[in-house]
């Protein structure tokens, strides 16, 4: 009994102190900077860059200037997700970003003109879509959702414009609403499709879905849509990462182990995974693979790295033990 309350208690030091570990990333001297542009390398101004730490509570946003640049400064390591966008374009999502404590490459980001919507009149349906596209994008969102679907009403053949409409009701609180614009246009791309492998628009409503079963607690549901994304696109690492990151935060733990090892798998070079699995298998008792596991993570990290350290003195209490 006395052992089984030493590794609870030793496990609840490392869940706070690495909490106050990663409250103090994210921050730091660093900056990230860069352009966009349009596909003939054009520059874009007054595009908004959304910037959004994927392991810590930060986010950042702010507009390209009259060159197409746009910089972030007071960063720390982290691992971001970056979204461009700006009215007339398809949005731009770097899903993962490393981010160094101390320099960091420029990033050229290229929008996309809206192509869905090109061939319809410019004073008709196409007016009607760039403007709910501004509105929502300006936070606008009920006024969006009317412009919307007043689209549809006139160009229902464009039915992937409803995941737009979903966005609006996720924005304005009516999850249920927007499950039921997301499954429509499920619903339609499996009647046009044999095989959705590899389509950003379903992966995309997936974990959309998958987003709104865990705000209502149904984790099987969760689960179930999370899992069809991560099938469509086993690439994205972050997705499963995070996937993971939810459950291991609700105490699922031997859940959240293949998510995590999918995110390990599918990038072997980055240390985080790892690092998690270390705990989860801390928190299962198992010593011996916990500390392989966190070893792995001090090897793939870079000696800058504020947990290195801490790491290593965890391993010396664990092997003591």
């Amino acid at each position: 009994m006395k052992k089984f309350k030493l590794i609870i208690s030793f496990f609840l030091f490392i869940a706070v102190f690495s909490n106050f570990l990663l409250s103090q990333e994210g921050r730091g001297q660093a900056r990230l900077k860069g352009e966009v542009v349009d596909e003939d390398g054009n520059p874009i101004e007054g595009a908004k860059v959304e910037l959004e730490s994927l392991i810590h509570k930060l986010t950042m946003s702010t507009k390209t200037d009259e060159k197409g640049r746009w910089s972030f400064i007071g960063l720390g390591k982290t691992v971001i997700k970056i979204k461009v966008s700006k009215e007339g374009y398809d949005p731009t999502i770097i899903p993962e970003l490393h981010v160094s404590a101390i320099k960091n490459p420029e990033q050229k980001i290229i929008l996309k003109k809206i192509t869905d919507v090109e061939s319809l009149e410019e004073k008709g349906p196409k007016a009607l879509y760039l403007k709910g596209d501004k509105l929502y994008n300006q936070g606008e969102y009920e006024k969006a959702l009317v412009v919307f679907k007043e689209f549809i009403e006139k160009q229902p053949e464009f039915y992937e414009a409803r995941v737009n409409i979903g966005n609006c009701y996720i924005k304005l609180k009516q999850y249920d609403k927007a499950m039921e614009e997301f499954k429509f246009v499920l619903e339609k791309l499996e009647e046009e499709k044999d095989n959705l492998i590899g389509n950003d628009t379903a992966s995309s409503v997936y974990a959309s879905l998958g987003e709104l079963y865990m705000d209502k607690n149904d984790f099987e549901n969760a689960k179930e849509y999370f899992e069809k994304s991560i099938n469509i696109d086993p690439s994205n690492h972050a997705l499963s990462y995070t996937v993971a990151e939810i459950l291991f935060n609700s105490n699922k733990i031997d859940e959240a182990i293949p998510y995590y090892e999918l995110a390990a798998k599918t990038k072997s070079d980055w240390p985080k995974p790892y690092l998690k699995l270390g705990y989860c298998y801390l928190n299962k008792g198992e010593m011996e693979t916990a500390i392989d596991y966190l070893n792995k993570f001090i090897e793939l990290s870079p000696e800058d790295d504020p947990q290195v350290n801490s790491v290593r003195n965890i391993i010396k209490q664990l092997e003591k033990k």
